[in-house]
């Protein structure tokens, strides 16, 4: 394992702050990712922004403004290929209180992102929000969702048969049975129809639950050993089987939420379907906040890894395993 790249992708940063990154590997090995940023976050100036890597490229090309605020903040874009000829930017966008009067939105692009289509509202209910990348089960799409009101994981799943926007909500209930909030899922596929989802908490750890039926039902959710500061995790599942997980190993900081105290920032792994892990990579010491990590997989293999980086720049790694 090492790392082959690392670059800044907000270059230059177009706003006082920025965070909630999310990467989505190009055909001809570019990349396109995505944030949100603003005066702060909360206000009504945070808007949704697109970079572009280019194949070969040294540098992150200037960044756009795609989803204006408006005076409606939005919040932690997700990027993923939907039917052929379809790219979907799906995000929340508040009415009122932020995060919790959020809803989920998004918006079509038929040219790989130079353009973008008119917003579409997928839930008008308040809190539902989005943060990770989805998974392909079959002819259809898993775009992991939660409540932020009653934080609750869920799932809204894409028909891939139809273009345009099919989209079907769950009850939002993954651990409701438990007790423990949880939000933020990130989800592999393990076997054929067995999934594995990894959530966000306020109890100092993440939480996992299991499905043996390609995402309709899970079973009761249950606390890992990974500390969690009540803050955002990606995993992404490798060509040779083994899963790699980017959190924060600590349990500071999660109730009330103290930002400062999101590191280290690591990376995970484990070699048997996420029943035990190990520490292999300190991607960020800290101090400070380096948190909300976006992680893929591109075609030749490769680990990227983008991340707030002390809400002052969106740092995007690349790591041969």
């Amino acid at each position: 394992m090492r790392i082959v790249a690392q670059y800044a992708a907000t270059n230059p940063l177009p706003t006082a702050f920025c965070h909630g990154p999310t990467l989505l590997p190009q055909p001809g090995g570019g990349v396109l990712g995505a944030w949100f940023g603003g005066t702060e976050e909360g206000r009504p100036d945070s808007g949704i922004y697109i970079a572009r890597l280019a194949a070969g490229a040294r540098a992150w090309a200037s960044p756009q403004l795609v989803v204006p605020p408006d005076g409606r903040p939005c919040g932690n874009p997700v990027l993923f290929e939907g039917a052929p000829g379809e790219l979907w930017l799906v995000y929340f966008r508040v009415r009122g209180e932020w995060c919790t009067d959020g809803r989920p939105c998004a918006r079509l692009s038929p040219d790989g992102g130079r353009t973008w289509g008119p917003e579409m509202v997928l839930l008008d209910r308040a809190g539902v929000l989005t943060k990770n990348k989805p998974l392909r089960v079959g002819n259809r799409l898993l775009l992991p969702v939660y409540d932020e009101v009653l934080w609750q994981a869920g799932c809204a799943w894409l028909d891939l048969s139809r273009r345009g926007a099919h989209w079907r909500f769950d009850a939002l209930a993954i651990g409701v049975s438990t007790g423990v909030p949880m939000i933020q899922g990130t989800v592999i596929e393990v076997a054929r129809n067995h999934l594995l989802m990894l959530m966000r908490t306020k109890a100092g750890r993440i939480w996992r639950a299991e499905s043996f039926d390609g995402g309709e039902s899970w079973q009761r959710a249950q606390a890992t050993s990974l500390r969690n500061p009540n803050a955002g995790i990606d995993m992404v599942k490798l060509r040779n089987g083994r899963v790699w997980l980017c959190y924060n190993d600590t349990d500071r900081g999660r109730d009330p939420m103290q930002w400062d105290l999101r590191y280290p920032l690591c990376v995970a792994e484990s070699a048997d379907a996420g029943k035990s892990w190990r520490n292999i990579l300190i991607l960020e010491p800290g101090p400070g906040e380096h948190s909300y990590p976006a992680v893929v997989l591109n075609g030749e293999g490769r680990v990227h890894i983008a991340y707030t980086r002390l809400r002052r720049e969106i740092r995007h790694v690349v790591i041969e395993p």
